[in-house]
């Protein structure tokens, strides 16, 4: 059987999982007979008990939301299977006590069944109990859900939170059970959730079911225990427009089947959660995709609460729960709980979004003044052609400079797939796409100012320089992009130097092909001061030192000279052992397969700028 986890055997799963959890935390005691986790500082006697439970695979759902100010004990099941009822009334018998006990459970038939059992027998032996079901998914409806009632999804845990504040909070004067559960069905009908998934998800233990017949869709309406949304979207939509269709079954007052909350007054209470498998990265822009979406429609959130607070396993998914608040509702959600599960670092409040781009704009702009113009225009010869690297006369003017731009720009995008190719063999696969943003950042600027964004027509060559390297800052990350920036800016730093030394101060001198010979070689030399990699480390540096290396040693036909420099140093990559970057760390086996994508990517760039006026015609 095909598994694709570490742990595989369900039998022991969920038992090591609680136990792992409670060594986290010296407040959390684990109870291995009855599979439960409860607040060591809970006292049944001084304030009501608050237990919630359910099958596992929801975590950090119940277990992890065990602390102060949240809940008092959680008892688990197995995987999407609900705990026992003598788990539940043993449970209810070591943590309850004189001031009640509130369930709190999803409104699943077995959690239903199984909770409301052991209440009875709790009551039976004399503990105070009652259970509060949890029903908020909308996507459902009403016509399909009938009498079973909306199933219980991530608004749950916004319920459990306002009980667990309450509970603590009214401690010492104590608060009646029945009145605490009053208060939860009233959060219960204030809330709305509904979820999207790209694919069911595989249970530990078990063979992994092909559900989808394409990737290419998601789910809406997905369930926490592999149940079928209500509807598969194809092909899958934009993260904008798949947000519409969820806030639209969420917020329609005109739709009967699933109109259970009017959210146009009261304050707004956001709940973005993710399902389990979804990137940090993609989640926190989901959630600005949320409360964009939300603000478009006039709805500003009072609180927003974004992480991993119920999961469905590794589900590749998330899902929207929105709270209709009162000012008090809002009070409990910001008292603070030391349960691990609880993954908010501050209150929700919304703070006031603050960016720095202006504070760098102008550093570029002191820097510029304090250095002065450059003595070297773009109006001389420039960087490069073929013909115009051969030994002549002619004068190269911005238009030139911008074409050779704009076809090292086209060359790398040409390229990117194939890189990112080879990058997915001995790296992490972006490598082609890291350039190829840059790439397309620079022909945006070209397309939107032209020979503005070079300085204009009569441009200054250090500007020029300037501003390429200014826009492979902003667009190229990591350490292709670091490299790139130090090239450049060196170039450009040489190239004024050069002006300088030679006493070149009119308007309009020419950067000779010596000078840009000279100034490549002294941006290399830069370039190996901030890097120790080398020709043979499996580099980009196996492309470009042999490249700028021709450079220096032709004087005749420079452009073919480099780029079969170039082109030979990539070739020689392939089966080469890496020293530097991710690829030390695969299989030696894979260096055979490509060459670095690092050197692939400098063959392209250079064979785009080298290309005659001719040729790319």
């Amino acid at each position: 059987m095909a598994t694709r986890h570490f742990v595989n055997d369900g039998a022991t799963l969920v038992q090591d999982a609680l136990e792992g959890l409670a060594l986290t935390d010296s407040r959390l005691i684990y109870d291995p007979e009855n599979k439960a986790i409860i607040n060591s500082q809970h006292d049944g006697n001084s304030h009501i008990t608050l237990i919630a439970g359910g099958g596992a695979g929801h975590e950090p759902s119940f277990a992890g939301l065990v602390g102060n100010g949240l809940l008092s004990a959680a008892v688990s099941g197995n995987l999407f299977a609900s705990p026992s009822v003598q788990q539940i009334v043993n449970t209810i018998v070591r943590v309850g006590g004189a001031a009640g006990t509130l369930l709190v459970i999803m409104n699943y038939t077995g959690d239903v069944l199984h909770f409301h059992h052991a209440a009875e027998k709790a009551r039976l032996a004399g503990f105070e109990t009652a259970v509060l079901v949890v029903g908020d998914d909308v996507s459902v409806g009403r016509k399909r859900s009938g009498r079973v009632g909306r199933r219980g999804l991530a608004g749950t845990i916004l319920v459990q939170k306002i009980l667990g504040a309450i509970a603590q909070e009214k401690k010492k004067q104590g608060v009646a059970l029945s009145e605490l559960h009053r208060v939860g069905q009233e959060v219960v009908d204030s809330l709305a959730t509904v979820g999207a998934a790209l694919d069911h998800v595989h249970i530990p233990g078990r063979p992994k079911e092909d559900f989808h017949a394409t990737a290419d869709q998601v789910e809406l309406g997905m369930g926490i225990h592999n149940e079928t949304g209500c509807r598969v979207i194809s092909p899958q939509p934009h993260i904008a427009n798949l947000v519409d269709q969820m806030l639209d079954q969420l917020l329609d007052p005109a739709d009967e089947d699933r109109a259970y909350v009017d959210f146009r007054s009261g304050e707004l209470v956001l709940l973005v959660n993710n399902l389990g498998g979804v990137s940090n990265l993609e989640f926190s822009a989901i959630t600005k995709a949320v409360v964009d979406r939300l603000r478009l429609r006039g709805l500003q959130p009072t609180r927003i609460f974004a992480g991993t607070f119920m999961t469905s396993l590794d589900s590749k998914g998330f899902s929207i729960t929105l709270l209709k608040a009162s000012d008090k509702l809002l009070e409990y959600l910001d008292v603070p709980t030391f349960a691990p599960g609880w993954s908010v670092s501050s209150t929700g409040r919304v703070p006031q979004l603050r960016t720095a781009t202006a504070v760098a704009t102008k550093s570029h702009t002191d820097a510029r003044a304090r250095a002065g113009p450059s003595s070297l225009k773009c109006t001389s010869r420039q960087m490069p052609s073929s013909a115009e690297f051969a030994p002549n006369d002619k004068v190269v003017d911005i238009p030139h400079f911008s074409s050779a731009i704009k076809r090292a720009c086209l060359s790398i995008l040409t390229a990117e797939a194939e890189i990112d190719r080879f990058d997915a063999v001995v790296g992490d696969g972006d490598c082609g796409s890291t350039l190829g943003r840059a790439a397309r950042a620079i022909l945006a600027k070209l397309d939107s100012e032209g020979s503005k964004y070079f300085g204009g027509e009569d441009g200054d060559a250090v500007q020029a320089l300037d501003r390429l390297a200014q826009t492979v800052e902003e667009h190229m990350d990591g350490t292709s992009g670091a490299l790139y920036a130090i090239f450049l800016n060196a170039l450009a730093s040489a190239v004024r130097d050069l002006a300088t030394a030679s006493g070149a101060e009119s308007e309009g001198s020419i950067v000779t092909q010596t000078q840009w010979i000279q100034a490549s070689a002294h941006a290399l030399a830069v370039l190996q001061r901030a890097t120790p990699a080398r020709v043979g480390d499996r580099t980009l540096m196996d492309a470009l030192e042999p490249a700028i290396g021709a450079l220096r040693d032709e004087e005749g036909e420079t452009a073919d000279a480099m780029l079969s420099a170039a082109r030979g140093g990539r070739d020689r990559t392939r089966g080469m052992g890496a020293s530097f970057g991710r690829a030390v760390y695969v299989p030696e086996a894979s260096w055979s397969q490509v060459p670095d994508p690092g050197a692939a990517g400098v063959v392209a760039l250079l064979e785009g700028l080298l290309q005659s006026s001719s040729e790319a015609d």
